[in-house]
């Protein structure tokens, strides 16, 4: 009368992967009379929506049933939109579709940081061969996968906090931090913050949260991965100027510190990633000396790139790369006028002389 067990007349949803050539991956209800794995159950039937939705963009196994999988002659709209990579039409091969589904069972069993790690060594090795395309791939894959563990922590309470972890490698350091607003996660960003050549983490926390949160308004609760030495003078600054107290915890438990544990992980991955990523762009531009016959490395690259629509609407993009890789607060559009259309020689010639006019000039 009261519903006091919280039952209803609908069985709890499971996640099934169907065990075929080609498996899919969809929610399922009731008896488990289709042949597969089955992970759950879960409480609720967003959570399993949400997961199926993030699953199908990072890993893009299908979801058709087997009756439009046999009868498909072109790719379906899934595909179209990176969900799927039509193994319908044969647009992928067998390997990369198994490795895919291995992946999204490691991703289902709760091995979110054997499979991150594993990607992790995917990536450094496209890198290391210079396949930048393919370790971009990765990357994305990776920050997708980090976003879905992050939603996963999040307790539903009205938490307004937030969570920093360091991780550094000699002088390079990485801050991570995750953010919780109104119960809602917020996501994950990561700081690069020069250290001037020192390696002790709680000196360069210090100096972050000191300058972070010199500009941005400080939640009610900033927890750290670990203690500073400033941290009750900090607690009443940041008081002061956020008119409220604001509490700074370190040596926290529950479930506080799986969201320290979260973000000391992905800080170490983050700065891994970044450190590869100086490394691949330091072999491009020696790569480039080489080939140029330079005597030294580039020090400013720009690029260009022309763009229409059937030959309207022409536009000129410059991408500016200096030492450290991609400046992108100069890159610059040129729209194009009185020129042929679809004449991309023309166009290139107007937007070079364009920007160096000045520089001629000068």
């Amino acid at each position: 009368r009261y519903n006091v067990l919280l039952r209803d007349d609908e069985s709890y949803p499971y996640v099934l992967m169907t065990s075929e050539a080609w498996p899919r991956i969809a929610m399922h209800r009731g008896p488990r009379a289709v042949a597969g794995r089955y992970f759950g159950p879960y409480a609720s039937v967003g959570a399993v929506r949400d997961t199926l939705n993030l699953m199908h963009k990072l890993f893009r196994l299908r979801s058709c049933e087997d009756s439009v999988f046999r009868n498909r002659s072109r790719p379906c709209l899934q595909h179209q939109i990176g969900r799927c990579s039509a193994p319908c039409v044969g647009l992928v091969p067998a390997r990369d579709y198994a490795e895919s589904v291995r992946r999204s069972a490691l991703f289902l069993e709760g091995r979110s940081d054997e499979l991150t790690d594993e990607l992790a060594r995917d990536m450094e090795a496209a890198s290391v061969r210079l396949d930048f395309e393919d370790a971009a791939r990765i990357r994305d894959l990776i920050a997708g996968i980090r976003s879905l563990q992050a939603r996963q922590y999040v307790d539903g309470r009205a938490a307004d906090l937030d969570v920093l972890a360091i991780a550094m490698q000699g002088a390079a350091a990485c801050v991570l931090l995750l953010a919780f607003r109104d119960g809602r996660n917020l996501g994950t960003r990561a700081f690069f913050p020069q250290t001037r050549g020192s390696d002790n983490p709680e000196e360069v926390l210090t100096a972050f949260i000191s300058q972070y949160y010199g500009e941005q308004t400080p939640p009610r609760e900033i927890v750290l991965d670990r203690d500073l030495p400033d941290r009750e003078l900090f607690e009443q600054a940041f008081s002061a100027t956020g008119e409220r107290r604001v509490q700074i915890k370190a040596n926290v438990r529950g479930e506080r510190a799986g969201y320290v544990d979260m973000a000391r992980r992905n800080a170490e991955l983050a700065l891994g990633t970044e450190l590869t990523s100086h490394a691949a762009q330091l072999a491009r531009a020696e790569a480039l000396r080489d080939l140029l016959r330079m005597p030294s490395l580039p020090q400013r690259i720009e690029c260009f790139d022309i763009s229409h629509t059937m030959g309207e609407a022409t536009v000129a993009s410059c991408v500016v790369f200096d030492a450290q890789g991609p400046v992108r607060g100069q890159y610059r559009r040129y729209n194009i006028t009185g020129i042929t259309e679809g004449d991309d020689y023309a166009a290139m010639n107007q937007a070079i002389a364009r920007r160096f006019r000045r520089v001629v000039e000068g």
